[in-house]
């Protein structure tokens, strides 16, 4: 890549309807890609990555055994992704377990178990001590009231790329705390966004967020050439299957580039 943009990035970045944010970094060169990265969106489930930390948190400060087991009963059963909602009430997974299903199949029930025995506050606090500017947690998962009621959750690439930034390094709340989320996150069951057009031998540690007309997804692309930490956020573009063939694109473009030039972040602009 040289130091200019690649158009077809800059076209990537510039859809014929919604809004597409980027913010990406090459680790090792330091190469790094910006566009709209501090506009505030609604998160949908990118907002279960700062619930994961301060999940983690938690466990660190003996505040939660995540081996402990927990009943999941029928009142929990919410709409929207995961798997808990079709299984038989009772279930006693550990409060891992349900962490690891609040990532890799994004579990709304699990969420909001994790987000009840947390509580709101404490985990909006975890977010504002990790300087997550833009990142808000209103509601639980497919809370209708509070939806009716103008709550939601928000987000911006930028966050979440120094969030997953942290996780790479081991430095988000531990080194070990960060090993145990990257495992998580390289569990994760949807693949047909930001992995999709990677090389072979890629390894992803990736979240994806999807609701209404949003379509996002971040993750941590270990390569050859080294490691490309990267958060793609859209909103309004449509149809939905070319909001998730940008996402792969871009990924792949700064995949296939991001090594060759060193240096501060890009800003791209059409």
């Amino acid at each position: 890549m040289t130091d200019a943009n690649p158009p077809r990035l800059v076209e990537l970045l510039s859809p014929p309807s919604g809004l597409i944010a980027l913010a990406a970094r090459h680790v090792e060169s330091g190469r790094g890609w910006r566009h709209h990265e501090h506009r505030p969106l609604p998160s949908a489930s990118l907002i279960k990555l700062p619930i994961l930390a301060a999940f983690w948190e938690g466990v660190e400060a003996g505040c939660l055994d995540p081996t402990e087991r927990v009943s999941v009963p029928a009142e929990a059963r919410v709409e929207g992704t995961g798997v808990l909602k079709a299984l038989a009430p009772g279930l006693q997974p550990t409060w891992s377990d349900l962490a690891t299903l609040m990532i890799t199949v994004s579990d709304n029930v699990a969420t909001n178990l994790v987000i009840d025995r947390l509580g709101m506050d404490a985990i909006q606090a975890w977010i504002d001590k990790a300087g997550l500017a833009e990142t808000r947690l209103e509601r639980r998962m497919m809370d209708r009231a509070a939806m009716s009621a103008g709550r939601g959750n928000w987000t911006s690439a930028a966050d979440i790329q120094t969030l997953l930034s942290a996780i790479a390094a081991g430095t988000c709340v531990s080194s070990e705390a960060s090993r145990q989320m990257r495992r998580i996150l390289e569990a994760q069951q949807f693949q047909d966004r930001l992995p999709r057009r990677l090389p072979e031998g890629a390894r992803v540690a990736n979240k994806t967020g999807n609701f209404a007309d949003v379509i996002h997804d971040a993750g941590i692309v270990a390569l050859p050439g080294g490691t490309l930490v990267i958060a793609v956020l859209t909103q309004g573009v449509r149809p939905a299957w070319q909001a998730m063939d940008a996402i792969a694109d871009i990924t792949a473009v700064l995949a296939q580039g991001g090594a060759e030039s060193g240096g501060a972040a890009d800003r791209v602009s059409g």
